[in-house]
Order: structure tokens, then sequence, then C-alpha cells
């Protein structure tokens, strides 16, 4: 399968709910991060829930979502690594992307097309 081929909308269906958890998760590790920048196991939390969405996005060939996972997990491990020097705007785009991809997923399983564009 290619970008922007339609999907099988019932394999998405078997996890999406189990994906929204996780970016669900991910969002709350997030936002208990910002509150206390210390905790950092927060932060590694939010990777790791990343990571597992990409993994499971992967397997489903939804390239486009997940390039985006790929794309916000790489943005908490600069984080982690202390390379981002405007945090602030790093914390909105996560956040912005963590609300974006359950809308995306659930676009995707209502036969809409895998554009990464639309992201």
């Amino acid at each position: 399968m290619s970008f922007g081929e339609g999907i099988d909308p019932g394999a998405l269906g078997w996890v999406r709910a189990e994906l929204e958890e996780t970016l669900k998760q991910a969002r709350q590790a997030l936002e208990a991060y910002v509150e206390d920048p210390g905790d950092t196991a927060q932060l590694q939390f939010c990777a790791s829930y990343l990571h597992q969405v990409r993994g499971t996005l992967q397997m489903l060939e939804l390239y486009g979502a997940a390039m985006l996972a790929e794309e916000m997990e790489r943005l908490v491990q600069a984080l982690l690594e202390d390379r981002v020097p405007q945090r602030e705007d790093a914390y909105e785009v996560l956040m912005r992307a963590l609300l974006q991809l359950p809308d995306y997923l659930e676009r995707l399983q209502a036969g809409g097309r895998d554009l990464p564009v639309v992201l």
C-alpha cells in the first residue's frame, strides 16, 4: 500500500480505540511534564506511548499517520536531550498533533485516503 490509497477500515477499527487511549496517555504525560518540567519521567512516558502508536500505525500501513507519530516521538526525544531552544512552542506543537491524530484516524476509518498533507 502506498500513500493516498484507501485503507481497510476494519483493520483500523480493531485497534483505533487502543490507539486513541495511548494517544490520550501520551497527552496526559506531556501535560504532567509541562506542569512539572523536573519530572522527565513523564516526558519519557510520552515518548514510549508515541513509539507504541507509531509501530501500530506502521503495521497497519498507515504511513502518513505513522510519519506524524515518528516526528512527534523525535521531538520528544529532542526535548529530553535539551536540544530544543523554544520549548513552549514545542509543547504547543506536540499537543496540537496529539489532538489532531485521532481525528485523522477517524477520517481514515471512514474511508478517507492516507494523505500526510492533510495533517
